[in-house]
């Protein structure tokens, strides 16, 4: 199972807060048995993974994961946040220059399967790049994509 998030970005690098916890999904971010770096994406790095705004949807599994997502403008500006998070509810956290930015709280359940989407409206700054961290438990599935401004 997979959630579908989505992200029309606009503004932003952002540093997520280190978690130490292990990554899951794609796009290797870890396999979830080992934490990571201090993204807590199980590659073992310090930097999340970067990833560019309208590309695939980014997918994962049980752990943190965090990756960065340029979206080519920086703040102030605002963009859409959809995902999918299924049947086991997980966290999507959107960071702008280090600050949080967005927090969905835990989303997910057998009746709505986590499908949703938030604008997510971004600050002042200089950076052209989001964070989004996902925190997911065991057998957990989800996705986003992060589409850029407009």
């Amino acid at each position: 199972m997979a959630a579908a998030v989505t992200l029309a970005a606009c503004a932003g690098a952002a540093a997520a807060p280190g978690t130490g916890s292990a990554g899951g999904s794609d796009g290797g971010s870890g396999t979830g048995s080992s934490g990571g770096g201090s993204f807590g994406d199980g590659t073992g790095s310090s930097a999340p993974q970067t990833q560019q705004c309208n590309q695939s949807t980014k997918s994962g599994g049980a752990g943190v994961t965090s990756t960065n997502h340029q979206i080519g403008r920086t703040g102030p500006t605002s963009f859409v946040l959809s995902y999918e998070t299924y049947a086991i509810p997980d966290k999507i956290e959107v960071f702008y220059q280090g600050a949080l930015i967005h927090n969905t709280g835990y989303v997910g359940d057998n009746l709505n399967q986590g499908t949703g989407s938030a604008l997510v409206n971004v600050p002042p700054g200089t950076a052209t790049s989001v964070v989004v961290r996902v925190t997911g438990p065991n057998n957990t599935d989800w996705d986003y994509t992060v589409n850029c401004p407009r």
